[in-house]
């Protein structure tokens, strides 16, 4: 259910209060009477937005939706029903159709979900700005008009999004044993990506940033910053493709961050599947091993979570902790599903920081990274990555907006684009530099996960600027 906005709504309508929301869960509680296990999440969500293409405004919109999950278990896997209606009828109507196939689940499938249910046993750390809630399309407006005049002061096309949302969770559990369990949470998140480009098609540039509140997102800058990129990329000269050092911008190390962290399952190693992360069968115990506690990048990268980091700490679900994914280059953790670590008899672990971590780095500049170049590419960031090989986990993709050619120390010209073929297995073991480290663009993309998850919605990311070796780019490409 959209909710429509009349004229005189109040920023407060934006999403559910805490009152509303007891309400509909007092609701849940009386029509699903005293038996069995009962879940219910009452979420809501709110999103302003501005967009524009070739340097006009397009679009200014304001969204709220509500949901309620109603989630019933008698003896056997548990039934979820969702509505969007809150009225008691509905709410009645909901919970007998949740129990009914509760009860058929309960007849085919005798199972002890216990272990699942008890997810909705969680604290979720507030991730919340006022400042970012209470943020008026009319301010957006101001600056969307300031940063557009510059474009076209330089005869520039401009595109791009300015974003906020806002969220509101309340969830309740009964257990089977008339245990409760009451849990809320609230999100924030504001995002901006802004493209720049050449009427004629000869340059792009691009800067982005997302945060939970809207003092991390500086859209001004940001404009500043794409449209400085795409007029300093203007005319790109075509230079052979090949091996090369590459300076890669934090937004471009992201990226490969990503696709490394994103492996790190254990369920399919440990069933010999293609991994990288496979060492290989011990003929004694007749299984394969994996390679946790080997080292498999550059001993000097280290990525972890922690759930209270000021930046990437977005969650406190029962179970999360401190999580040190790869330590010193060493693996140290492979996650596992809840149906893999039943049958493994280990336990399972939620996979939190997979979607918000923090890659340390060091005080090193990006400048300095330059400096130290003697020829090779600075690199904005890299897009449209592509499976080849799960096994040496190997990808292609493309570079975009910016991509210049250094010389003895210094930016000497703006080239063509790259298709690069490339594993972040290869590209973390031949580090040269590792730099700073930054939060990076993540944009929510859910809306309804950001209301119904937000350990899953909103995912910071904190990388350094990385100098590598021998990074593959196969072949040029005319797109900017």
């Amino acid at each position: 259910m959209m909710i429509h906005v009349k004229d005189d709504d109040t920023q407060s309508q934006r999403i559910l209060n805490e009152e509303e929301a007891k309400r509909v869960i007092r609701d849940v509680q009386t029509f699903s009477g005293r038996t069995g296990a009962v879940g219910v999440t009452v979420s809501s969500w709110w999103a302003g937005s501005q967009r524009w293409a070739r340097s006009k405004a397009n679009l200014t919109s304001d969204q709220r939706d509500v949901n309620v999950t109603i989630s019933r278990q008698l003896q056997g896997g548990p039934a979820i029903v969702v509505t969007n209606q809150l009225d008691p009828e509905s709410l009645k109507g909901a919970c007998e159709y949740a129990e009914y196939y509760a009860s058929v689940w309960a007849a085919k499938s005798p199972v002890d979900m216990e272990l699942q249910l008890k997810q909705w046993e969680s604290q979720g750390k507030n991730v919340w700005s006022d400042e970012t809630f209470n943020r008026k399309a009319e301010e957006n407006g101001t600056v969307l008009h300031s940063l557009l005049t510059r474009s076209r002061e330089n005869n520039m096309l401009s595109a791009g999004y300015i974003e906020m949302y806002g969220s509101n969770v309340i969830k309740f559990n009964r257990d089977r044993w008339g245990r409760e369990f009451h849990t809320t949470g609230r999100a924030t998140q504001a995002q901006c990506s802004i493209t720049v480009r050449h009427p004629g098609g000869t340059a792009s540039g691009w800067a982005g940033a997302s945060a939970f509140d809207l003092k991390g997102v500086d859209i001004a800058a940001i404009a500043e910053r794409a449209l400085d990129k795409s007029i300093k990329s203007s005319n790109p000269v075509r230079i052979e493709p090949g091996r090369y050092v590459s300076v890669l911008e934090p937004q471009a190390t992201a990226m490969f961050a990503t696709l490394l962290v994103g492996s790190l399952f254990r369920r399919i190693p440990e069933q010999g599947g293609p991994s990288p992360w496979v060492l290989g069968v011990d003929e004694t115990l007749r299984r394969f091993r994996t390679k946790l506690g080997l080292n498999i990048v550059d001993p000097r990268v280290t990525i972890e979570h922690n759930p209270i980091d000021a930046v990437v700490g977005t969650h406190m679900a029962a179970g999360v902790r401190p999580v040190s994914l790869i330590k010193n280059g060493v693996l140290n953790t492979l996650y596992n599903d809840y149906e893999h670590g039943l049958s493994e008899l280990v336990d399972s672990n939620p996979d939190i920081g997979r979607h918000a971590f923090r890659f340390k780095g060091t005080t090193t500049t990006i400048e300095s990274m330059i400096e130290s170049t003697k020829r090779g590419l600075l690199v904005s960031r890299f897009a449209q990555a592509e499976y080849l090989d799960s096994a040496s986990l190997l990808f292609t993709g493309v570079t975009r907006d910016g991509l210049w050619l250094i010389e003895n120390g210094k930016i000497t010209k703006a080239v063509r684009n790259f298709r690069w073929t490339e594993s972040p297995v290869f590209v973390f073991n031949n580090i040269d530099t590792i730099g700073t480290e930054v939060p990076v663009f993540r944009p929510v993309t859910n809306r309804d996960a950001l209301a119904g998850a937000l350990q899953n919605a909103t995912t910071p990311l904190v990388v350094p600027c990385l100098k590598v070796n021998d990074f593959s780019f196969t072949s040029t490409i005319d797109a900017i």
